[in-house]
């Protein structure tokens, strides 16, 4: 059961980030997860679920996605900005998919729910890797400082490129990390 409802929701995902969250119907999204709508409603109730399913696995893909990396030093808070361009080059470079979402329902509590609980997971493994490599320092404004870098290298390799985006936003990591003598 678990399985399918996962699957499902990787289909949806899949589909969402190539087709927007507003031009497919119902039975294009029951049709690209190649499912029943019986067993569509059944694992997600509305669209509104089926929306709140894909960010869902999104999540899980992503955090999978940005495990790892080096054990020490600066590298391993970088890491997550690595990861970020390498997605962007292998995955998908679409903007956020949390984002777009967000945008296309700025009303809905439950996908607001959903996309407020992804960006603070990462906001706070950003907060995880500096107190490993900075545990005597309150980095607290530092991974803040990162968070939105991410954030912003998301958005702005859309329009100014991966390899850019991902550049500058290294270059202002390691320069925030230099200023609190991060090492």
């Amino acid at each position: 059961m678990a399985d399918t409802k996962q699957r499902i929701a990787g289909e949806l995902e899949r589909s969402f980030a190539e087709n927007g969250f507003a031009e497919q119907g119902v039975e294009a999204l029951r049709a690209e997860a190649d499912v029943s709508l019986r067993t569509l409603y059944k694992y997600f109730p509305s669209r509104e679920a089926m929306i709140v399913g894909a960010l869902e696995h999104r999540d899980r893909v992503y955090f999978d996605w940005l495990d790892g990396g080096p054990e020490s030093g600066v590298d391993h808070v970088l890491h997550l900005l690595v990861r970020l361009g390498d997605w962007l080059a292998e995955v998908a470079n679409t903007g956020c998919l949390f984002m777009n979402a967000f945008a296309e329902h700025p009303d809905s509590a439950p996908i607001a729910a959903a996309v407020r609980e992804h960006k603070d997971k990462l906001a706070d493994e950003f907060r995880i890797r500096l107190e490993h490599v900075a545990p005597d320092q309150d980095t607290a404004h530092l991974a803040e400082t990162l968070f939105l870098l991410h954030e912003g290298m998301t958005q702005s390799a859309r329009l100014q490129g991966r390899e850019r985006a991902c550049a500058a936003a290294l270059r202002a990591a390691r320069a925030a990390l230099s200023a609190e003598n991060v090492r």
